[in-house]
This record gives C-alpha cells, structure tokens and sequence, in this order.
C-alpha cells in the first residue's frame, strides 16, 4: 500500500515537473484537448447557456438594422450551414465571418473590462458554424464555448491595456487562438494537434482599435479573426505543425509592452473564468455604461425637468476616454459617445442599440443637450483599473443645484449583476421580430443543449427570419 502511494506521488510530481517545462502553447492545447463536459461546474455551464442567448440577442439587434446584409451579399459561397436570421445557407467559412460580424455589430454582446473584448462574439457564432452537420452534442459544444472562453480571457488579461494603448482591438486579437482552442476541443484533436491550432491561430488574429471609428466594417476583423481560428483548427487536423514557442517569442511580445504572464496559466482546467465578463443591458461601447446608469441612479434618485440642466460633466478613466468618440458626426460614431449615451437614457428612457442612429442623433432636443455635456478623463479614476471602471457625473441646474453620483462598476459586471430574467428579457425583445414563433423554441434549445445529441435543430432555427423591414428595432 505504501508503495503504491509513493509510486502515485512521484507520477503526480513528474506529471508537475513536465507542465513546468511544457510551453504556454503546449499547456493550452493539452487543456483544449483534455476538457470535457463532466469537469465543468454547473454555474459555468449555466453561464455559457445564458451567453449563448445573449449572444444571439446581440445578433438580432443587428440583423434588425440590416447590418449582415453587404457581408451576405459578398460571401455568397455555396453551402449548408445556417446565416443566422437570413432565410439562407453559406459555405463552413462565410458563415462564420457573416455570423459572427453580425454578433458583434451593435457590441451588444458581453465582454470583459480586464481584456477589453467581447469573447461570445468571438467564439459562439463560429462554433455553431463548426458544429452544424457534424453531429456535434449540446454538451461537446458548450464544453468548446467554455474552452473558448478561457484561452481569450486568459490571454486577454495578459495583453490588456498594453495592447489598446498599442493601437490593437483585443476582440479581433483574441478571437483567432481562442477559436482555434475552442475548434480544436470540437473536433476531438489530440493535445499535440491542440497545440498546433493554437500555435497556428495566434498568427491570424487581426484588427485595429481605430477600426472602431468605423462602425459598419470593424465587425469584419472579427469575423476573419474566428475564421482563422477555426482554419487553424482544421489545419492542425490534417497533421500541420504550429511554432512551439509562439506565445513567448511571438505574440505576447508583439501584442503587449508588458505581457502579465503571472496567471497565464495557473489553475487551468480547474479555475474557470467565463463569469467574469459582464452583459449588456445597453447599447454601443461598454465604457459608454457606467455613465448611463450614474445617470440612471440620478433619474430614479431625484425629481428635475431636463430643460432646467446648465450643464453635466461626465469623468471616466483615460482608457475609457481614448475610445470616445465626442463630439458624435454619424450613427457609428454615437455608438462610442459618452455625451450621447446620456443624452438619450435622459431624454429616451432607455440606450438601446436602436437609439444609436444619425436620425437620433439629428434631433434638436438630443443635440441640444449633448452640448450641454462634457465628457474628460480623470487621472483618479484610473486607480484601481480595470478591477473597476467607474464614472462620476455631475448635473448642474440653471438654479445653482448639482447633483453628483458615482458608480464603480456598470450594470452587468459580477460586482453589479444582471439577472438571468434581464438576458430573457432582452432576448425576447430582440429575437422575436427576427424569429417570430420559434423564438421560444431556440430559447428552450439553449438551456437544454445539454440533453440534444446534436444542435442542428438550433442551427436550423437560428437561419429562419420574419423579418421584413430594417430600419429600425
């Protein structure tokens, strides 16, 4: 018995001594290719469902505008695989690009305040592409998802800020190894294969922060991001090798000044970090959030008439004011503008995706008081970031009263949580134009993935629209 103890503790240690030796690439594809759905804690599998749904929200917001529509028409390669809310099919390849620009086009979808990114866009459309026709089962997809997931946030905190403040999009960055981890899981490949996709990915992820000024094709990075992700999954399935040392001497030094390497790696396969992204209950960029809901408190907290407001000064960390974009000139443009934000949650009732439009943003009352608002950075507000992102806005009336309020963390982030019924809601609100009756039905599908022994029946419904006018939502 005590040799047989001693023999199990020398395994373990040798098994230890070798994870030490191994390289990030090699430890991140034997956890792609040793995961599965039996390790997963149930809160984490919940969480993937519910991202799921909201990713799919997120895809509606933009689908009801018409914004998969050039992309549909220019990647109309023949195929079997389902363009969500288009009635119609594309090859394996287009469909994850059309899907996946459409489920980041509002920015809609969750994201991460320690990457800067949104990992459901980047990796959920396309592994509901990859898996459609496979017989690919409800649980071998979200253990994919959650595999997905990991690499992004992982590498995410890694890179992040660095790699904004070097003038990258971390979404687009990120999607491609992350996807690659997430396909390399999906598809069964062996921890060597794992390796390679993950090795190969990190070279085709691409994207610039300043692609976000222009709002209609920055999508289109991430979609290529998650095809080349996905490529270098099934590349790696053929036998082709990836660089063994490509995150230490490739892209952590190419991405960040100062990669934080500290927790790259540790616990992985037994700490997960899928609950740490936030979701959306507004529209446009997530630094426009902490200030709409310090507003929001202001509304619910006091009684004032708009037309009584001098002015509202709004004070965020500098990395949330790099990305603003203020004054606003077009509908994208609003998308990343504070100042508008405000304005419509004041004037509106609600930021949703369908208030950032140039019709809005041309009407008097919106224009007036987004004059009426400052947005600047505060030096003060960058202590303890990302851990928080907060805000501070002020409200100065005509009559020499202010009111002041200051939120750490946005509606939607752990510390200030959305409810599971919130992302129903949204949902249903989003979804039910585009899907009509079935939207119930891909609902019911999503939180039972787990008992489906495929999810074609999901990709079939997620392709079906009754929608008939994209102008607005």
């Amino acid at each position: 018995m005590e040799e047989s103890h001693h023999r199990i503790k020398f395994k373990n240690q040798l098994v230890q001594d070798l994870h030490l030796t191994m390289s990030y690439v090699q430890k991140f594809g034997q956890f792609a290719a040793n995961s599965e759905y039996a390790s997963l804690p149930a809160d984490v599998v919940s969480g993937a469902k519910l991202r799921i749904l909201d990713v799919i929200a997120a895809a509606c917001a933009a689908i009801q505008l018409g914004k998969e529509q050039e992309l549909t028409r220019l990647l109309d390669t023949a195929g079997s695989v389902s363009v969500w809310g288009a009635n119609s099919s594309r090859s394996m390849r287009d469909a994850v690009i059309i899907n996946t620009a459409s489920a980041h086009a509002c920015y809609f979808e969750d994201g991460s305040r320690y990457t800067g990114g949104h990992p459901a866009s980047a990796v959920i459309p396309g592994m509901i592409a990859l898996a459609q026709g496979r017989q690919v089962s409800g649980k071998a997809l979200l253990t994919s998802i959650v595999v997905g997931y990991e690499l992004f946030l992982r590498l995410g905190r890694a890179i992040y800020p660095s790699t904004v403040k070097r003038g990258f999009q971390s979404t687009s960055i990120l999607a491609a190894p992350s996807c690659a981890a997430a396909a390399a899981n999906l598809l069964g490949l062996t921890a060597q294969q794992s390796s390679d996709a993950i090795g190969i990915g990190c070279s085709h992820g691409a994207g610039l922060k300043e692609a976000l000024k222009s709002a209609d094709s920055q999508p289109f990075q991430v979609g290529r991001s998650a095809e080349g992700g996905i490529l270098s999954a099934l590349y790696a399935q053929l036998g082709v090798h990836g660089a063994p040392e490509i995150f230490e001497q490739g892209f952590l030094k190419a991405f960040s000044q100062d990669p934080q390497l500290q927790d790259l790696d540790v616990e992985l396969g037994s700490r997960w970090s899928l609950e740490e992204t936030y979701l959306k209950i507004h529209g446009g960029c997530r630094g426009n959030h902490a200030p709409v809901d310090a507003t929001a408190l202001l509304i619910e907290q006091n009684v004032f008439s708009i037309n009584d407001i001098e002015h509202i000064e709004a004070y965020v960390d500098s990395v949330t004011y790099a990305a603003a974009i203020e004054p606003p000139q077009s509908g994208e443009d609003a998308q990343f503008s504070i100042g508008f934000s405000i304005a419509v949650r004041l004037l509106k009732g609600d930021a949703l995706p369908a208030r950032y439009a140039m019709t809005t943003l041309m009407e008097p009352a919106v224009r007036s008081l987004i004059e009426r608002i400052r947005v600047m950075p505060s030096t003060e507000l960058d202590v303890g970031y990302p851990e928080r992102r907060p805000s501070v806005v002020k409200i100065r009336f005509r009559d020499g009263r202010s009111l002041v309020q200051q939120l750490d963390h946005a509606k939607g982030e752990p510390e200030n949580p959305t409810s599971t019924d919130d992302i129903r809601k949204k949902y249903h609100h989003l979804a039910f134009p585009v899907f009509g009756a079935a939207t119930e039905q891909i609902e019911q599908l999503i939180f039972s993935l787990e008992q489906h022994s495929n999810i074609d029946a999901l990709a079939q419904l997620l392709r079906n629209s009754t929608v008939t006018k994209r102008t607005s939502i």
